[in-house]
């Protein structure tokens, strides 16, 4: 049963007291609500406020406004004039995951994020959900926050930590809980994972061992030009997975990388922008022995076995990751691949603008690579 709280005039103990228009400020299921009677009939108004010392305060001040209203004659029986104004975008009336939900739709919608991208953001929602349960989004406070970054500590690493964390921060900012009040504000500066080890490139030698490997293996040799041209060009994984044979220049000098592949949905490239990429002769001799000769524009250049397009999480588990394991290489994602040739572009002489101008790279983070 919930505990009822009298007003700064006392307990409404009787019917005689309350159809004076006396107002009583209540806990019901953890968050406050006003009850009186008005013309013999009783009333109820929710503050939209969890129970808390300070929000008791707002709720006896709008309880005054009430009764002052109820004595002078000027009470609004439809109650619209003491309800709690409704934000534009959104309210902290919700459960935590819940509001998180409603982040992650909304940057969905705003920013056109795909399956792919939405990983850290799932991950994040099922944390929330397994941690704060029931827990409602206005009545987390710092300490909760500590508490929830501890939980996470023992899930995942602390770079992801901050990651999460940032995401929850940002969704608290939207929904209307700026810094420095935000919550979340405090334990973010707390997080200081350790600096992260730069991707090492492949050796010549690595590659070499590689290619030969996936052209040996009668398991994945299917993937053997596929890894040809990621290490050749440099070109981001689902960009080289979405290449259409439209895309290819008739000479095979150039590749026109516009689109990209994320867990089946085609899209555009990460920056947004398209280029045109310079081919090497070993890499148009590649593209000119694999083309079909009934071949039609708009079909894959590098298909998986069953005609689709190479999905990125599959072909790691699989073949990238077990011809590594057996050739004793230490492990790196086949994005590696991207800064191995950029490493090696830029060892031997390309300058960080026209490697820039080739991968589709921040020219500004290659000239700090070339430069340190």
């Amino acid at each position: 049963m919930s505990r009822v709280f009298a007003s700064n005039i006392g307990s409404l103990t009787s019917k005689s007291s309350a159809e004076q228009g006396f107002v009583s400020i209540e806990n019901h299921q953890g968050r406050l609500r006003l009850r009186f009677r008005y013309e013999g009939k009783r009333q109820a108004l929710a503050i939209g406020l969890p129970d808390s010392a300070v929000n008791r305060i707002v709720a006896r001040q709008k309880a005054s406004q009430i009764e002052l209203d109820i004595a002078s004659g000027n009470f609004d029986p439809t109650l619209k004039k003491y309800k709690p104004a409704k934000s534009a975008k959104k309210a902290f009336t919700d459960r935590v995951a819940g509001l998180f939900q409603k982040f992650m739709d909304a940057q969905s919608e705003a920013k056109g994020l795909e399956a792919g991208s939405l990983c850290r953001y799932n991950a994040v929602l099922k944390h929330l959900e397994k941690f704060f349960e029931y827990k409602e989004a206005d009545a987390v406070d710092e300490s909760d926050a500590r508490a929830f970054v501890k939980y996470l500590r023992t899930k995942v690493s602390e770079r992801s930590v901050k990651n999460y964390v940032i995401l929850v921060q940002s969704c608290w900012i939207w929904a209307g809980k700026p810094l420095p009040d935000n919550p979340w504000h405090g334990v973010l500066k707390q997080i200081k994972p350790a600096p992260k080890q730069k991707v090492k490139p492949f050796t010549a030698e690595e590659i070499q061992r590689i290619l030969e490997e996936f052209r040996g293996d009668r398991h994945y040799q299917h993937y053997t030009d596929f890894v040809t041209f990621l290490f050749g060009t440099g070109c981001r994984f689902g960009e080289v997975a979405a290449l259409q044979w439209k895309h290819i220049a008739d000479d095979y000098s150039t590749v026109w990388i516009g689109e990209s592949v994320s867990r089946g949905v085609r899209k555009s490239t990460k920056t947004g922008k398209a280029r045109t990429v310079m081919l090497t002769g070993k890499v148009a001799e590649l593209l000119v022995g694999r083309k079909p000769k009934e071949c039609k524009p708009n079909d894959l250049v590098f298909p998986a076995p069953q005609g689709e397009e190479i999905n990125d999480r599959g072909f790691r588990r699989r073949a990238w990751k077990k011809v590594l394991e057996k050739l004793g290489i230490e492990y790196r994602k086949p994005y590696a691949t991207r800064h191995t040739a950029i490493s090696h572009a830029l060892a031997n002489g390309a300058t960080p603008l026209a490697v820039a101008e080739q991968t589709g790279h921040d020219p500004q983070i290659l000239f700090n690579v070339s430069s340190g």
